[in-house]
C-alpha cells in the first residue's frame, strides 16, 4: 500500500517520549505500521498505530476498546518466542493507540508473493516449521492466534520467518467492534475469509486446529500462487472448506501429503501444530537444501538528526555506537575497562595490555554452547555479530533442546559475520511403529507394542465391512514413527454396519426377495409353509419382520407359500344336504353341486369321504333318488 497523506503530519512524531516515527512501511487491517527509532534505546523499531481517522465516532481510541487492545498488546509481550515478533512496548498517544515491535529487515511473506516470488518445497517447508514451532508455543500457553496470514508471517535478515500480530488484530474484529471497523478495513470481504479455517465460516468459535488449517492455506498459497477454495464468492469459497478436502494432485512429496492432512476440514482430523512440526521435520529429510529466501532489500536507513542523539551517552562513544549491538558491546567493555582499572590501580602497560586482549580486537573466542540453553543462543551469538545456523537431528541419550555439537570447535576465534553452527537435538531417534498391527485384536497389538517400548494410546471404533469386529482396522497416527515410550492411537473395528431387514411384499416372488437380502449382505432360509391365501412359491412372510436392525451376514427367513392347505373330506352319508353345507364350510371345503334330489339324504360324496383335497375345494353331493321317480320309469 502507498504512503496517505495523512502520514506527512506523522512522520516525525515522537510517541511515549521515545520512539520517533521515521518511515511508512505498510498497513495491516486496522492499522498503519512505521518504521521508528528507539531514542532510549538507540535501535530500530516497528510501530504499528491505529490512527483516530481509522476508527468510527462511536469506537474512539479510549474506554474499553483502548483498554482490550492495550491488555492485548500486554498479553502478546509476556510470550516470548524465537519464532515469535518480539512486542517490545505499547501505549496511548494523541494520535492513537499503539504496539512497538521488533523491526525485521527481511520482509513478509505477502510481499514475497506479491513481487512474483513462489517458494520452492524446501523453502515452503522451513518457513512451515518456523511458524508451527511459533504456533506449538502459543498453544502450549492456551493462546490461539486466530489471524495466520502471509502479511502476518515475517522474516529477519538471516531468512528465519516470525509469526507476528499476535492478539491486537483479535481485538479489532471481535464481536464488540467487529462490525463497525471492517466498514473501514483495507480488507475486502474476500480477504476477511480467505484464510479462514471450515469452523470459522460456520461461525463456530475457533481452537488451536484453526490455526493449524489457516497455516496450511498459506503455505499452499506459497508453493503455488493460489489459496486453496478461493474464489470471488465469499459465500462460495466458505461452503468449499466445509465440505472439500485438499487436494494437491500428488505434488510437492511427502510435503504435499503433510498439507493435505493438517487441512482437513474437520478440525478434530487435524494434527496439533507439535504433530505438524514432526511431519515437516519428517519431510524434510527427503529434501534437498532450500535455496535462501527472495528477502526484502537491506532495511530501511535512520535519517541522522539531532532527535537521534541519546541524552547523557558518555563522551568517546559517540563514535562507536552506530547500531544496538555496537552500542551494547562498546558500553560493556568501557565498564569492564573501568572496573579493571579500578581493581587493578596504575597498573600501566599491564591494564593497557589487558584492555587490548579483550577488547581490542573483534576475535572473540566461541564458548561452549553446550553449557548454553538453546533460548539464549541466538541472543548469545548475536551479541557478537555473528551468523546462527541452527540444525537438529536426534540422538538417543539426549534431552530435546540439548546443543550436540559445534563448529568451530569453543576457544575458536571468530570474526563479526562469521558463522557459527550448532546441532540441537529434537531429542531420542523416533521409535517406528510395528508394521503388523493391522488386523490384529487391541490384546495382541498391547503385546506387539510393548516389545518395542510403546503402548497402545486411544482408542477409536467404527464400523468396516472388511475388518471383523475388535481387530484393527488402521494405526490412527499422521506419521510412521513416534517419541519413544510413547503411545500409539488404533481404529477399532465394531464389524460390518447393522442392516435394515427389507420391506419384501407379501405374493413377492422368491427370486426378487432373494435379490434384495442378499444386495446387504443378508444371508437366506427358505421355509415353506401351506397357504391358502398366497399363491405357491410366493412370499408369505420375512422373519424377522422388515424395518429390523440386524448384524450383516445374518440369516432372514423367507416363508414361502407351499400351495393351499389340505382338507380331508368328511363323512357326510346320511346327512341332510344342509347339514352337510355347515360341516363342509368348517373345513374350509363347498357343495359343487348335488347329484340327486336335494332333499334327500347324502349316500356320497365326491371326492369320496376321508380323501385330502385343497382347502377351498367344492365337493359334489350324490343323494338318495326319489322312489316316486324310480317307479314311474319302472
Amino acid at each position: 500500500m502507498s504512503q496517505g497523506t495523512g502520514d506527512a503530519g506523522v512522520i516525525g512524531r515522537i510517541l511515549g517520549g521515545r520512539y520517533r516515527l521515521v518511515t511508512y512501511i505498510g498497513a495491516g487491517r486496522f492499522t498503519r505500521v512505521y518504521l521508528a527509532y528507539d531514542l532510549s534505546l538507540s535501535r530500530r523499531v516497528a510501530v504499528k498505530l491505529l490512527s483516530e481517522d481509522v476508527l468510527p465516532e462511536q469506537l474512539t481510541p479510549d474506554g474499553a476498546l483502548a483498554s482490550r487492545f492495550l491488555a492485548a498488546a500486554e498479553e502478546a509481550a509476556a510470550i516470548a518466542h524465537p519464532r515469535l515478533t518480539a512486542v517490545y512496548d505499547w501505549g496511548e498517544s494523541d494520535i492513537g493507540l499503539y504496539t512497538v515491535c521488533e523491526y525485521l529487515a527481511g520482509g513478509s511473506l505477502l510481499g514475497m508473493l506479491r513481487g512474483g516470488h513462489l517458494l520452492s518445497a524446501s523453502q515452503t517447508l522451513m518457513v512451515g516449521l518456523d511458524v508451527a514451532r511459533a504456533l506449538e508455543h502459543l498453544h502450549s500457553q492456551e493462546t490461539i492466534h486466530r489471524d495466520v496470514r502471509p502479511s502476518n508471517i515475517l522474516f529477519d535478515s538471516r531468512g528465519r520467518a516470525r509469526l507476528a500480530d499476535l492478539g491486537t488484530s483479535w481485538v479489532l474484529t471481535s464481536s464488540e467492534t467487529g462490525g463497525a471497523l471492517m466498514a473501514r478495513s483495507v480488507f475486502s470481504a474476500i480477504d476477511a475469509v480467505r484464510y479462514a479455517s471450515p469452523e470459522q465460516s460456520q461461525g463456530l468459535a475457533p481452537d488451536h486446529k484453526s490455526d493449524v488449517y489457516s497455516l496450511v492455506l498459506v503455505l499452499t498459497e506459497a508453493l503455488s500462487g493460489r489459496v486453496p477454495f478461493e474464489s470471488d464468492d465469499p459465500e462460495y469459497t466458505q461452503m468449499a472448506k466445509m465440505s472439500r478436502h485438499l487436494d494437491l494432485a500428488g505434488q510437492y512429496g511427502r510435503l504435499g501429503r503433510v498439507l493435505e492432512s493438517a487441512g482437513r476440514p474437520d478440525r478434530d482430523e487435524r494434527p496439533t501444530a507439535q504433530n505438524l512440526a514432526r511431519g515437516l521435520l519428517a519431510a524434510a529429510e527427503a529434501m534437498p537444501r532450500p535455496a535462501p529466501l527472495p528477502l526484502a532489500k537491506a532495511g530501511l536507513e535512520i535519517p541522522s538528526t539531532d532527535e537521534t542523539a541519546a541524552v547523557g551517552r558518555p563522551e568517546g562513544l559517540a563514535e562507536v555506537i552506530d547500531s544496538p549491538r555496537q552500542g551494547r558491546k562498546a558500553i560493556r567493555r568501557l565498564l569492564v575497562a573501568l572496573v579493571t582499572l579500578a581493581l587493578l590501580g596504575g597498573a600501566g602497560i599491564g591494564v593497557y595490555a589487558l584492555w587490548e586482549s579483550q577488547y581490542g580486537t573483534d576475535t572473540q573466542p566461541v564458548p561452549n554452547l553446550a553449557e548454553v540453553g538453546e533460548a539464549d543462543l541466538s541472543d548469545l551469538v548475536s551479541e557478537f555479530g555473528w551468523v546462527l545456523e541452527r540444525l537438529e537431528r536426534r540422538q538417543d541419550g539426549t534431552e530435546v533442546g540439548q546443543v550436540l555439537s559445534q563448529d568451530p570447535l569453543p576457544g575458536t576465534g571468530l570474526e563479526e559475520g562469521e558463522t557459527v553452527t550448532v546441532w540441537v537435538s529434537l531429542g531420542p531417534e523416533l521409535v517406528v511403529i510395528p508394521g503388523n498391527l493391522v488386523g490384529i485384536a487391541v490384546e495382541d497389538a498391547v503385546d506387539v507394542l510393548s516389545a518395542v517400548g510403546l503402548s497402545v494410546g486411544e482408542i477409536t471404533e467404527q464400523h468396516s465391512e472388511e475388518v471383523v469386529e475388535g481387530a484393527i482396522i488402521k494405526v490412527d497416527e499422521l506419521f510412521p514413527d513416534v517419541e519413544p515410550g510413547g503411545s500409539v492411537d488404533l481404529l477399532v473395528s465394531l464389524g460390518p454396519t447393522l442392516r435394515t431387514v427389507p420391506d419384501v411384499a407379501e405374493n413377492s416372488s422368491l427370486a426378487t426377495a432373494e435379490e434384495m437380502l442378499q444386495e446387504i449382505r443378508l444371508g437366506v432360509l427358505v421355509w415353506e409353509v401351506p397357504s391358502n391365501l398366497v399363491e405357491e412359491g410366493r412370499v408369505v412372510r420375512v422373519e424377522p419382520s422388515p424395518g429390523t436392525a440386524v448384524p450383516a451376514d445374518s440369516v432372514v427367513t423367507l416363508v414361502v407359500s407351499s400351495g393351499p392347505e389340505q382338507v380331508r373330506v368328511p363323512l357326510l352319508a346320511s346327512l341332510g344336504v344342509d347339514d352337510a353345507t355347515a360341516i363342509l364350510a368348517e373345513v374350509g371345503l363347498c357343495i359343487a353341486s348335488i347329484d340327486g334330489p336335494p332333499e334327500s339324504e347324502i349316500l356320497a360324496t365326491n371326492p369320496l369321504a376321508g380323501e385330502d383335497v385343497g382347502f377351498g375345494t367344492c365337493i359334489v353331493l350324490i343323494t338318495r333318488p326319489d322312489e316316486d321317480a324310480e317307479e314311474a320309469q319302472e
